[in-house]
């Protein structure tokens, strides 16, 4: 083991199968590193391109429990926002935003994030991670088949269920 003086101080540089090793050596070893070092972060450089949903919007179902129509279950949303669901106006209402999900029974509200989106001839393949963590910080995967319908009507088909959604949209007035 030798001792170098750097800054006024004494830096200890020990020598490992004929490779000196220390901080006086880091410089002389940081060119020969230089392209590795980018190649290695080159992948940290880009941006990942971000999944978002294939519809956008607000969803509310239709339930036999619930003898409302379309424009009714709209018209309770924008008069009372997510509480409608609560005061058991509508069963269910999602809320697709960017590449979260908003999921509003009267039970449970829950917030997904999009893992990926893969189209296919029924619909999309649905692939969502919840926003909460549940035991040793694993957070559940929901997979599920999103298919349009029409441009006011989804259905998300979950194991054997399927539920349909009618979209809630700005209302127009007749002129």
């Amino acid at each position: 083991m030798q001792a170098a003086e750097c800054l006024g101080f004494e830096i200890d540089i020990f020598q490992v199968r004929g490779l000196q090793w220390g901080p006086i050596g880091a410089h002389k070893r940081l060119p020969e590193c230089a392209g590795l070092l980018a190649l290695a972060g080159l992948p940290l450089s880009f941006p990942a391109v971000a999944d978002v949903y294939p519809v956008t919007g607000i969803w509310v179902t239709l339930d036999s429990n619930f003898p409302i129509g379309a424009d009714e279950a709209c018209f309770a949303v924008r008069l009372s926002g997510v509480e409608a669901v609560g005061r058991d106006s509508i069963a269910e209402m999602i809320i697709f935003n960017g590449d979260k999900r908003y999921d509003v029974k009267p039970s449970e509200q829950l917030i997904s994030k999009l893992t990926s989106s893969q189209p296919t001839p029924e619909g999309y393949w649905i692939t969502e991670s919840l926003d909460v963590r549940r035991r040793l910080w694993f957070r559940p995967k929901i997979t599920y088949l999103l298919t349009i319908v029409n441009p006011t009507t989804i259905e998300v088909s979950k194991n054997l269920h399927r539920t349909k959604f009618v979209k809630c949209g700005p209302r127009k007035l007749p002129i």
